[in-house]
């Protein structure tokens, strides 16, 4: 399959990008209605464990190196149990590819063109990703490398602008702050998106050096800049509008004016926010793809993208609304991504010691 190389840049601006995603569009406003004015917090806790997992991850690549995801389940749980294992993996892949598609679609058609069907941004998105995937990891990665930083310094003019704004009482939100209940309350937010990234398993044995560094400082910038830009959100916005907007970042964009004539920019800096959304769905859609190449012996990626393309299509359009997507997320997603960022890595780690075990038994015998 892949030989190609990534360099600590490439590896750091598509984990940067990937985190970032559809982040900053959809969570502030259900975490600043559990957390309120202390929802960046929410943020820096959330980092935190996705370093820590980053670091398990990394771990368990190390123990396995030159391998990915697929190739180590296959590698220390067998044909069949590896392969069961893999399939897990790539339907959930998939999955992720259908939200974020689905994010997409729901943004613009609210935000942008209210009358153009889903369906047709669906396709839109997926084809053009799809011949991103077909290109390679390598033509992702330098897209984000040469994007990701404008698209980065774009993002915060909005927040500059509108500074004139800020008003400090809004953190003064009648609310007491309790960190445990918050925490159960706000657990989704350490599986999207961090717990999302168990998917660079299938590049870490791709990138040529600084491996480490490159993927948790990528991480690490996100959950950074996610933080401000929800503690801005808050100093702006207010607490209580914040909390009630489906969109708090786009009526930011909105509601800014560099003057009377120049007006309406909001629908450059979706664009621009969009562009993070759309570097993400073509990483997971790459990963997705690799996933079923080394699964299956399958040398053209062509040949899954295309086909790809219509299942994730029909599945993005699962959900009925973007308030019932919101609601699936806060209920229920933590307890569905456990078992693929922690379960299924645990029980990797558990059968490569028990076969390190078994091999050093045997050659004291």
């Amino acid at each position: 399959m892949d030989t190609l190389k990534l360099s600590a840049s490439q590896m750091f601006w598509m984990t940067f990008s990937f985190t970032i995603g559809t982040t900053l569009i959809l969570l502030p406003s259900g975490l600043i209605a559990s957390a309120h004015q202390y929802a960046w917090v929410v943020y820096l806790w959330s980092c935190a464990f996705g370093l820590a997992a980053g670091l398990f991850w990394l771990y368990i690549a190390k123990l396995h190196p030159g391998l990915s995801l697929v190739e180590i389940s296959r590698k220390v749980l067998g044909k069949y149990a590896g392969g069961a294992v893999s399939i897990c993996y790539i339907v959930f892949f998939i999955q992720i590819a259908s939200w974020v598609t689905r994010n997409i679609c729901d943004y613009m058609q609210i935000n942008l063109m209210p009358n153009t069907p889903l369906i047709v941004f669906n396709l839109m998105a997926l084809l053009i990703c799809a011949y991103a995937v077909i290109q390679g990891a390598d033509s992702i990665s330098y897209v984000s490398v040469f994007m990701a930083p404008l698209l980065t310094i774009s993002f915060w003019v909005p927040f500059t602008v509108m500074i004139k704004e800020w008003e400090w009482q809004f953190f003064q939100y009648p609310a007491v702050f309790q960190i445990w209940p918050t925490m159960v309350q706000t657990n989704y937010s350490l599986g999207f998106p961090f717990m999302e990234n168990v998917a660079f398993m299938m590049v870490f044995p791709m990138v040529q050096s600084r491996l480490r560094a490159s993927y948790l400082g990528g991480i690490l910038m996100a959950g950074i800049l996610m933080a401000m830009a929800t503690f801005f959100t808050i100093g702006i916005l207010g607490v209580y509008r914040s909390a009630h907007l489906t969109y708090p970042l786009h009526t930011i964009f909105r509601e800014m004016q560099f003057s009377g004539v120049i007006e309406h920019l909001e629908a450059f800096l979706s664009v621009a926010a969009l562009l993070f959304v759309f570097f993400k769905l073509s990483i997971i859609f790459y990963f997705s793809v690799l996933a079923i190449c080394q699964l299956f012996r399958i040398r053209s990626r062509a040949a899954v993208a295309y086909p790809l393309v219509w299942i994730i299509s029909a599945y993005a359009m699962l959900f009925s609304s973007v308030m019932q997507n919101a609601a699936w997320v806060q209920k229920y997603l933590f307890v569905y991504y456990l078992p693929f960022g922690i379960g299924f890595p645990l029980l990797l780690l558990a059968a490569t010691w028990l076969s390190k075990l078994k091999t050093n038994k045997e050659e004291h015998a």
